[in-house]
């Protein structure tokens, strides 16, 4: 049996119908209620933008998820076709009863420049470990270099780094990561932990490793 929609006259045998309605006119219904502004977080140092898993590279993925955050509570799926730092035009999925419509927005775009927790704790030389390396000077770079790129490939850093006489000092943003790293290469340092503050009635320790590379 045909149906017509009420609105616009369409037949069931030409459009998909949603509810009591085609595709059509309900997606411009939708449409006409979805916001055409968005505020973006920023970061001015890294150029990455903040969505619900954190601050991520920019691209047209990392842009539909915040914006589908900010607009519709991620209830939506947002495909952005092409954008600028001023505007995107993207392809909306809104689910609607247990049904979806699809439509075309152009959205206005704020970024709101800001500095990421990561870029703050670099510049304010936030560590939660300290690495001592010690032993032959070669093994000793080599093993910095190392460590340095376990560290960026898991979203950790160095904040600082000290060349001694005796060898390599490196301050860890990740402590977790520090230990991971140890355990990933069989390594067994000597560790020694120092209070450092109490917070929320919970003592927070910086911890420091001795690693000999004889």
């Amino acid at each position: 049996m045909i149906r017509y929609c009420p609105t616009c006259d369409r037949t069931s045998d030409k459009a998909r119908f949603v509810g009591e309605f085609c595709e059509f006119c309900v997606a411009e219904k939708v449409s006409r209620r979805f916001p055409t502004s968005a505020r973006i977080e920023y970061c001015k140092r890294c150029g990455r933008i903040r969505t619900s898993e954190g601050y991520v590279t920019l691209n047209r993925e990392s842009l539909g998820k915040a914006l589908a955050k900010i607009l519709c509570n991620s209830k939506c799926k947002i495909a952005v076709k092409k954008y600028d730092e001023a505007s995107a035009e993207v392809t909306v999925l809104y689910p609607v009863d247990s049904d979806h419509v699809s439509f075309d927005k152009k959205i206005s775009i704020k970024m709101a420049h800001q500095i990421c927790q990561d870029d703050y704790r670099k510049s304010s030389g936030y560590y939660e470990a300290v690495v001592q390396l010690r032993g032959e000077k070669t093994r000793v770079l080599a093993m910095s270099k190392k460590l340095r790129n376990f560290a960026e490939r898991r979203g950790a850093f160095v904040s600082k780094t000290e060349e001694l006489d005796a060898g390599i000092d490196m301050y860890l943003s990740d402590k977790l990561m520090l230990r991971t790293f140890f355990l990933y290469n069989r390594l067994k340092p000597k560790a020694s932990y120092t209070l450092f503050t109490v917070k929320n009635g919970r003592r927070v320790y910086r911890d420091t490793y001795l690693l000999k590379l004889d």
